[in-house]
């Protein structure tokens, strides 16, 4: 069973009980809380882990990173005050092969070779772990769900899945089955950032599934930023309007519908400029190639500006004066939308679960069916051509980010479920847990 609170996030039962009767207490002395992350580019959920490392309640939680190699995410972490560590491990391999332009097979030697990745990753991490002795493993990515998770079990350490990705559901279904599985024991709580990510889960285990959307900084991303300098930096004319996307360059977060949609309207609508800022993953730069390719066939270069990968992000929210969110798929409290309603944009998005799960009102955003580029075009459009209208999106997106996506509230919730894991509650379907008095006083 999954209930909404009155903030409008939905938790487990489970947790809601276990508050309501600890609600006074409070730990003697903080505990150390290892970060289990699968990867050290920064991409959403690398930076989630960094915002809640830093926003974590110093009296009660002591933050602990661990990355796969060295980068920007331990590099930062570091930066911030934050303990990093680096545990190296092979590389995982796909799990499919392609057949064709569509079909995907299974891939038994993939599964035989991570099978002894994930095993020696989680022999590794165990011994950084019974050395560390933390409280608690928050495993973060879907790798790190299952060696964290071995590792943990294994020295009895409580472990929480923070899973922020959907399952895939290629193959027959085979992957989503098999995290399936592996969520009946290896984690005591599991958090998810989207409903729709709870849902893949099975029923058994919703008394442990607490639905918490991601956070952002509203004293850094709020709406009186000045953009001017990024504008004159990409040559930005002053009397233009911006439309602008944030995020990594890839299919499914639909950048090429955006510059369609554009191309629609670019001719009614001289003064606009289109903004995309950031890059490939995973050193990937072949859909961003054949953005390059569009953008000079329509023959908007001089109006399409690739901002690429970006530490200024507020400010380059900032030269925006519309922010697009076409993800066609699976986005699920998106940082990048999080922000931009933060810095009191006006929001024209296609119509996901993941961007509707975020709205208070039917007539917070303005949406475009999936795909749909005449509609993102039209609503491009009304938005664009209508001050006042962008004026009262900006201000409601400002509003529900700073009510809901604070990063003060976003911390809390984390470190509710947090303390429920700690206090080793016995949960249905779940793994014996020791208690966990013997191992905190160590701390």
């Amino acid at each position: 069973m999954v209930a909404r609170s009155p903030g409008g996030r939905l938790q487990s039962k489970t947790v809601m009980q276990a508050l309501a009767m600890n609600r006074k207490e409070q730990f003697d002395q903080p505990r150390t809380v290892v970060f289990v992350e699968s990867a050290a580019a920064m991409g959403g959920v690398q930076f989630s882990t960094l915002y809640l490392a830093q926003q974590l309640d110093r009296t009660r939680w002591i933050p602990v990173v661990v990355c796969p190699e060295d980068g920007e995410l331990p590099r930062a972490c570091r930066d911030a005050g934050v303990e990093a560590h680096v545990l190296d491990h092979m590389g995982l391999r796909s799990t499919s092969v392609r057949i064709g332009s569509t079909l995907r097979l299974p891939n038994p030697a993939a599964w035989g070779w991570n099978g002894y990745v994930i095993g020696a990753a989680a022999r590794k991490l165990r011994r950084f772990l019974a050395q560390s002795r933390p409280a608690l493993v928050v495993t973060k990515g879907l790798s790190a769900h299952f060696f964290g998770g071995l590792a943990a079990r294994k020295l009895k350490i409580p472990c929480v899945w923070h899973a922020q990705d959907f399952i895939s559901e290629r193959s027959f279904g085979i992957y989503r089955r098999a995290f399936g599985y592996a969520a009946r024991w290896l984690p005591e709580q599991i958090i998810v950032d989207g409903a729709s990510i709870a849902d893949q889960l099975p029923p058994s285990l919703q008394p442990r599934i607490t639905v918490v959307h991601n956070g952002v900084d509203t004293n850094l991303f709020y709406p009186e930023l000045d953009g001017a300098a990024v504008r004159r930096e990409l040559g930005i004319p002053d009397d233009h309007l911006v439309v602008g996307h944030m995020g990594r360059v890839t299919p499914w977060k639909g950048q090429h519908y955006l510059i369609e949609a554009f191309a629609h309207i670019a001719d009614r609508n001289p003064n606009v400029t289109l903004l995309l800022a950031g890059a490939p993953v995973f050193d990937n730069d072949s859909y961003q190639r054949r953005l390059l390719r569009m953008v000079a066939r329509l023959g908007f270069k001089e109006r399409v500006k690739f901002a690429g990968y970006r530490h200024d992000t507020a400010r380059v929210l900032a030269a925006m004066d519309v922010f697009a969110f076409t993800s066609v798929e699976k986005d699920t409290s998106p940082l990048a939308l999080l922000s931009a309603m933060s810095c009191g944009l006006p929001i024209v998005a296609f119509d996901i679960a993941g961007v509707r799960e975020l709205m208070a009102d039917e007539d917070q955003f303005r949406l475009a069916p999936v795909e749909d580029v005449d509609a993102l075009g039209r609503v491009l459009s009304e938005v664009l051509s209508d001050q006042s209208l962008r004026q009262r999106l900006g201000a409601a997106a400002r509003q529900q980010a700073m009510a809901e996506f604070n990063l003060a509230k976003y911390a809390e919730r984390i470190e509710q479920v947090f303390r429920v894991a700690v206090q080793g509650v016995r949960l249905p379907g779940a793994a014996p847990v020791v208690p966990k008095v013997q191992q905190s006083a160590a701390l």
